[in-house]
């Protein structure tokens, strides 16, 4: 019983490493707020301290992935990224993307985690990071940069084989008007060498046709 009132970690960042390295598979443990110090509790509490807001370790944790200045605790959290004590069913990013206190090396796995997700990296964008944060912006945005060509890329190839198909009919329509037989131009038109991509868009345009 007496254990349960002393604390056995002389500091607060002793307590925190501890949890990281003994309980990262657990989502619902209170080990911090079962052993913390009052006056390290202080300052996780709002409302004048009737409500304290980090009282599982997975929220505390996920708390100081985005907000700690301490390199020895960001390492330890990240050293457990895919933990259940980060785990956030509402997200998919990595908690510690936009702690501003990130060294370089985490940065750039934070990068490559949400290099597919524009909405992260927009969000990282926006964080101001003090360690060699020009250049870490400028990763960013280049990232970002590439990803919108890339979807641009998609768009304008789906676009030109639509605009491929809408040519191709329309330049048989044009020679049935010039008095070309209809059964010819068919014959010209649809042959092996059309796209099987311009068949289904063709297909499409036309709308199925049902047999008798």
């Amino acid at each position: 019983m007496f254990k349960k009132l002393f604390s056995n970690f002389k500091t607060e960042k002793e307590l925190i490493l501890h949890i990281i390295d003994c309980y990262s598979d657990e989502s619902v443990m209170q080990e911090y707020n079962r052993v913390a110090r009052k006056e390290w509790k202080k300052k996780y509490y709002k409302n004048c301290r009737t409500y304290q807001v980090y009282s599982y370790d997975s929220w505390l944790m996920r708390h100081l992935a985005k907000t700690s200045d301490d390199e020895d605790i960001i390492r330890a959290l990240f050293g457990i990224r895919g933990s259940d004590l980060l785990y956030d069913s509402r997200s998919s990013a990595m908690p510690m993307s936009v702690n501003e206190n990130l060294p370089d090396d985490i940065f750039d796995h934070c990068l490559i985690w949400n290099s597919d997700d524009i909405k992260e990296l927009t969000c990282m964008s926006k964080v101001k990071y003090k360690i060699n944060g020009e250049i870490k912006n400028t990763k960013i945005t280049n990232h970002i940069n590439g990803l919108i060509a890339i979807k641009r890329k998609k768009k304008e190839d789906k676009t030109k084989i639509k605009l491929k198909a809408f040519l191709i009919t329309a330049d048989a329509t044009k020679s049935v008007w010039t008095g070309d037989s209809i059964d010819d131009v068919v014959e010209a038109t649809i042959t092996e060498n059309v796209d099987e991509q311009v068949l289904n868009y063709m297909n499409k345009l036309f709308g199925e046709v049902k047999s008798k």
